[in-house]
């Protein structure tokens, strides 16, 4: 998918507006817009930007966007059925994986920032 494609996709799916919208927002005609969402037209860095804001996202989520509609769950019986039921979420165990170190080192720089302040007030 392009960038243009994401950023219909984010636009209709997910904040539910219309192309005018996005257009008047922008300080652009609607044709202009359109160019950009069907990747008739090259899309600015600054563009990029502005357009997140509108949608209410980073601009990596519209560079990185993955339509939400599969889901992933993997349930092993472990009472002595092999069978595997799996159904896509779209989310891979890397994924979560990366998740989890990045959770956790928010948690210690929090620990660390909390355990400075004590430090400065006594």
């Amino acid at each position: 998918m392009k960038i243009g494609e994401n950023i219909k996709e984010v636009r209709e799916k997910e904040r539910k507006l219309n192309k005018d919208f996005v257009a008047k927002a922008l300080g652009i005609t609607t044709k202009a817009y359109s160019n950009i969402e069907s990747n008739k037209s090259d899309i600015t860095l600054t563009r990029l930007f502005e357009i997140a804001d509108i949608l209410e996202c980073s601009p990596e989520y519209l560079l990185n966007y993955q339509d939400k509609q599969t889901f992933s769950n993997h349930f092993n019986n472990y009472e002595g059925n092999r069978g595997v039921n799996i159904m896509y979420q779209g989310c891979t165990s890397d994924h979560v994986k990366n998740l989890e170190n990045a959770l956790k080192d928010s948690k210690r720089k929090h620990q660390d920032l909390e355990a400075s302040i004590r430090t400065k007030n006594n």
